[in-house]
Order: C-alpha cells, then sequence, then structure tokens
C-alpha cells in the first residue's frame, strides 16, 4: 500500500526529536536549540502553536562563540517535554506555559545523547562519557540526584529505552554496539550487559504492549527483533523472572535471547525505530521509511 503524504509544515534547522504529546498536538526540537510545538487538524493541517526559542547554547558563557547550540533529544510525558543539548542542558518545559518550568543549566559537561521520563517526577538523561543521570523534578537542586556509570571506558551511551510499564527498568544502547539492562532502584550499573550490534545502535524500542520483546536499529544499518520470552520460557525460577523482566536475568547474559534480523543489512545508518501492534517502522540516512507487516512475536 502507498504511503500519502497528509501535511507538512517547514522547520528552521534540523529535527533533532520528535514525539506526540496527544492525539492533536506533536513536539519537535532542533539543531537551532528551539523546540516546536504543532497542532494537528483534520490530519492534514499543521500549525505552530507553541514555540520556544533559544533553549540551549544561549547565554552560556563556555558556548557563546560555539556551535554547541542544538537540541539533542526530546521526550514528553503528558504535558510535560524535556529537552536536552550539546550544551550539556536540560530544560523541562509544559506545553501550556510560556517559559521554561525548570532549567537545569549545567546538567552535564558534555553533550547529552538522550532524555526520558522514569516517572512523572524523574528525568532519565545518557552522555557521551557513558553516564546516564537522573534529576528529581520535585527537588530545588540543580545536581543529578543519581548517577549510574556503563563502564571505566567512557563508551558514549547513543540511546535509552523504558520499559512501558517499570519505569525503573530502562535499556540503554552502546557507541559499541553493546546493549544494557539498568535497574534504577538498585547500583550504579548495569544489571546485564548484552552484545549486540557491531556499530553504535540508534534507537531501542519496547513493544509497548509486550515489554519481552524489543526492536533496535543500528548505524551498520541493521534492524533486530528481540524476544526475551524465550527466557522465560527456558528458566524456572531463575531470578525470580515472574516478576522482573527478562532483561535484568542473568539467563539473558548467557545467550539466551532470540535475536531476529528483519531486514537484510542496509548499506546506510537506520536511525530510528518504532513498533506497534505486529507492524515495525523504521528509517534511516538514505531518506526512505519502511512498514514491515504482520512480524511475529
Amino acid at each position: 500500500s502507498n504511503s500519502v503524504q497528509l501535511g507538512s509544515v517547514p522547520v528552521q534547522g534540523d529535527v533533532a526529536g520528535l514525539t506526540w504529546v496527544n492525539p492533536d498536538l506533536i513536539c519537535c526540537s532542533t539543531s537551532r536549540g528551539t523546540v516546536n510545538l504543532y497542532r494537528i487538524e483534520q490530519y492534514r493541517i499543521l500549525s505552530l502553536s507553541q514555540e520556544w526559542n533559544n533553549l540551549h547554547g544561549e547565554g552560556s558563557t563556555a558556548y557563546i562563540n560555539s556551535s554547541c547550540r542544538g537540541s539533542t533529544c526530546l521526550t514528553a510525558n503528558g504535558e510535560t517535554l524535556a529537552s536536552g543539548g550539546q550544551d550539556g542542558r536540560l530544560n523541562i518545559l509544559n506545553v501550556r506555559q510560556r517559559d521554561p518550568v525548570k532549567v537545569y543549566e549545567k546538567a552535564d559537561s558534555c553533550s547529552i545523547t538522550d532524555v526520558l521520563f522514569s516517572r512523572a517526577s524523574d528525568v532519565l538523561i545518557s552522555n557521551m562519557r557513558g553516564q546516564l543521570k537522573l534529576f528529581d523534578l520535585r527537588s530545588n537542586f540543580q545536581e543529578a540526584s543519581s548517577t549510574y556509570l556503563l563502564s571505566s571506558d567512557q563508551i558514549a551511551v547513543t540511546c535509552l529505552a523504558r520499559h512501558p510499564t517499570q519505569g525503573h527498568i530502562v535499556l540503554s544502547g552502546g557507541e559499541n554496539g553493546y546493549l544494557a539492562g539498568w535497574d534504577l532502584r538498585q547500583g550504579k550499573h548495569p544489571v546485564t550487559l548484552l552484545s549486540a550490534h557491531q556499530s553504535p545502535l540508534s534507537e531501542i524500542r519496547f513493544h509497548p504492549d509486550q515489554p519481552d520483546h524489543i526492536f533496535t536499529c543500528s548505524q551498520g544499518g541493521e534492524v533486530w527483533h528481540w524476544n526475551g520470552s524465550t527466557i522465560k520460557n527456558s528458566t524456572i525460577n531463575a531470578d525470580n523472572l515472574n516478576t522482573t523482566s527478562p532483561w535484568l536475568s542473568s539467563e539473558a547474559v548467557r545467550h539466551k535471547v532470540e535475536t531476529n534480523s528483519l531486514v537484510s543489512q542496509q548499506p546506510l545508518p537506520i536511525n530510528s525505530i518504532d513498533v506497534l501492534g505486529h507492524n515495525v517502522l523504521f528509517g534511516g540516512d538514505n531518506e526512505a521509511f519502511y512498514i514491515l507487516h504482520n512480524v511475529v512475536m
């Protein structure tokens, strides 16, 4: 079936982050350090509803004369948005307010690579040095409430994904192609570390209804489906798997995870992936996107 473009809108700079706020509102962040909120009418008309300018780089003395003013990532939780930038700044926005709700000027000393809400009051960021930092939005402190470290090698964390029902369970992708499983409630290091792609991971997605299944794509042009339910089926009472996620199980490390390549390796990087039902959507540097139907879980 052919895809039909329903609407479009010009954007200044490159789109760095894109997220739905609700069925009528979509938000994007840009390489120029702005966050734009668009209203969708009749599924065809995109109109600018709100614009936050100069969220990154401006006013930060270390970056006044540099190009580090772009937003690198964007996420939404209800009507609250979080934007991370090349300047290490984290902005908390609300779709109903003109000014940022909260600004963490020095959330990081290097570029923030991804951001997510682990719960409504907690924002998790990742950085180029292999750290995850958790910020409590209820606190008056500018510092992170917890800091986690991937390894001593300072390997960049390239992407984050939150378990759809258990916010303390997070997966991260690395510059080295490894997949790490984290329990934000305990420890400062990954619980599991899985050898994955041969190149940096671009994005990770939990299946929204079946979180024992995840999907990843890489800069090496790969699109993978990981079936964690095979761990549960092959294990009896190990790690109390009935109550925890297979992604935090020691069995996952023992190569009990079934992985399937969904397409032949693409010549150019795959940058983004999403899943709904039995359909997987991905797109990359060749400026095309693809929809795979009837993916077996």
